[in-house]
């Protein structure tokens, strides 16, 4: 089972992908969804994590046929296409990306904050989906409380803004 992205309007991710898996036979679609993520937001002196979309306008389609995926799609009435180059590739997502983001997601699809701690220099994270994975991540933002981390090395590589909070240097 590989994993591709379908194209869809901003903000209608998570109703189209409802609409795609009602729709779409189990046999051709085994999974859809939409990849969210926290962020921190700060009103009235206080912090807080509020939910949002990862990748606006698109939701996660898994499937081991994506040409018939892609027929399946096109029979929809629904504003929904495959995300592609151009109209003969549909690359799926790379394996070490869908296994990072299998690994950081919680069972809603969701990456949530993590918490980490700058001892000795060093950025250690003590809690949440990064830890472990230090020598990933860059571009640190405490005052945003965000950073970078390094999804894929290989072709398909990239890199990614997740939640981090570092409330203080020890």
């Amino acid at each position: 089972m590989r994993w591709y992205l379908i194209q869809v309007p901003e903000g209608r991710e998570r109703s189209l992908c409802g609409d795609v898996l009602r729709l779409v036979p189990r046999d051709v679609l085994a999974d859809a969804f939409v990849i969210m993520r926290e962020r921190w937001m700060k009103r009235s002196g206080e912090w807080f994590t509020q939910e949002c979309v990862m990748y606006p306008g698109f939701i996660f389609a898994v499937t081991g046929d994506a040409a018939a995926l892609s027929k399946a799609l096109g029979t929809l009435t629904l504003p929904v296409r495959p995300a592609a180059a151009d109209e003969r590739s549909w690359a799926p997502l790379a394996d070490e990306a869908r296994d990072w983001f299998v690994a950081a997601m919680d069972e809603r699809h969701v990456i949530r904050s993590s918490t980490a701690v700058i001892a000795d220099g060093a950025l250690h994270v003590e809690e949440g989906p990064l830890v472990g994975q230090e020598d990933r991540l860059s571009g640190l933002n405490r005052h945003k409380r965000f950073c970078r981390v390094r999804v894929a090395d290989a072709d398909g590589g990239f890199v990614e803004s997740v939640p981090l909070s570092v409330p203080s240097k020890s």
